[in-house]
């Protein structure tokens, strides 16, 4: 069985916590380009707090997968 080298999963948890550190930092996500639709805390926060958190989750499991493949 191969193992998956440790660079895809640290590519995996910068995104996802880029994404994360993002969100919290300006508060939105903008869906298109020209910003027609944003994903805010204060207009989604249903929607935005469980993106927030999952892409915060996913990025901690990859960085725990990636020590987990170095060791």
């Amino acid at each position: 069985m191969s193992e998956t080298p440790a660079w895809r999963y640290l590519v995996a948890a910068i995104l996802f916590l880029g994404l994360a550190v993002y969100m919290l930092v300006t508060g939105e996500l903008p869906v298109d380009k020209q910003r027609t639709m944003l994903i805010s805390r204060a207009v989604n926060p249903l929607l935005y707090w469980p993106i927030v958190a999952a892409s915060m989750a996913l990025g901690l499991l990859a960085m725990r997968a990636s020590w987990r493949v170095m060791r």
